[in-house]
């Protein structure tokens, strides 16, 4: 990527929500984003500055009372601090909501942030700590000598490394590539609706069978869609056309807000659906991070990226890249 700053590619395109509700309790991912969310307390000790304006809990509810009782249960029997709210309490909450559903899952630790900012804030850090960037330039091929990496090249120019860390998400797939190594990274199309708005709407993450909305710090209103690109109807900024009308029909709204950007990210995943770390067996000394989702994983995978290349500790909670 050619990019000025931090977080311009699917970073700055992902909804921003640290969570486990959405996780599935006994998969393998469950334990690591379980991890992962411990992770951004210790985060916000280490790097205040990296959550000063994250806002935390998400209210979540299915079709059926029952389907929200039952996920309640699923996650208070995994040991997850969630708690049913009835419908008053829903109410109160978020007055804004056009049809308060009858229950709703409140989970309390989950935090809404900007992934973009957040990039920054990493990146501000490892400056301040001697580290250098180089954005705004392309990264041309991985180069290497006798099967172990020597360096990147960079437009005109060579950057010796002794350790060279892949992390560029899907862009992993074509670095790889290169060097005959097929990785199993795949995408996953993700679009990313803001529309504008001056005044505060809704005071946490808000997960119905119609809407996933979350409002910036800025006002901006945020929501999230799978997405599979099919014509000129399903395009992203007819999507995001009709997701205002169901955001309008969900929520009090003024006539006047309006779509501001649909943006397509393309999440990084593998089959499994774990992400991937670790050392790659055919070239000494390059190393792969990556996987979804990315931003709730970031600091957990930084830690422990940092652990197993400066200490040789490895970790058992993420398959490695064999």
């Amino acid at each position: 990527m050619m990019d000025p700053k931090p977080g311009c590619g699917v970073t700055g395109r992902a909804f921003g929500w640290v969570n486990v509700i959405n996780g599935t309790p006994g998969h393998a991912s469950y334990a690591l984003w379980r991890e992962a969310v411990a992770e951004y307390q210790r985060l916000k000790a280490a790097l205040p500055e990296a959550l000063f304006d994250a806002r935390p809990g998400s209210l979540i509810w299915r079709a059926t009372p029952q389907e929200t009782e039952q996920l309640a249960d699923l996650h208070q029997r995994a040991g997850e601090d969630v708690e049913l709210l009835k419908r008053s309490v829903i109410a109160e909450w978020e007055p804004r909501l056009r049809r308060v559903p009858e229950c709703a899952v409140f989970s309390r630790n989950d935090l809404a942030l900007d992934p973009a900012r957040l990039a920054g804030t990493y990146v501000a850090a490892a400056l301040a700590a001697g580290a250098s960037t180089r954005f705004g330039e392309k990264v041309a091929a991985i180069e290497t000598a006798n099967g172990r990496v020597t360096g990147i090249r960079v437009s005109d120019d060579t950057l010796k490394a002794d350790v060279i860390v892949m992390a560029a998400g899907s862009a992993i797939k074509v670095l790889a590539g290169e060097l005959g190594i097929d990785t199993g990274i795949e995408t996953s199309p993700a679009l990313l609706l803001r529309y504008a708005y001056s005044m505060p709407v809704v005071s946490r993450i808000l997960r119905g069978p119609r809407l996933e909305v979350r409002q910036a710090s800025d006002n901006t209103l945020l929501v999230a869609k799978s997405y599979v690109e099919n014509g000129a109807e399903n395009n992203p900024q007819a999507i995001g056309e009709r997701t205002l009308a169901v955001m309008m029909d969900e929520l009090d709204l003024p006539d006047d807000i309006v779509l501001a950007s649909a943006d397509v990210g393309d999440r990084p995943i593998f089959t499994d659906g774990m992400p991937r770390l670790g050392f790659l067996p055919q070239v000494d000394g390059l190393y792969i991070v990556a996987g979804h989702p990315g931003v709730i994983l970031a600091p957990l995978i930084g830690r422990l990226t940092a652990e197993e290349i400066l200490d040789g500790r490895r970790t058992e909670l993420i398959p490695d890249p064999s």
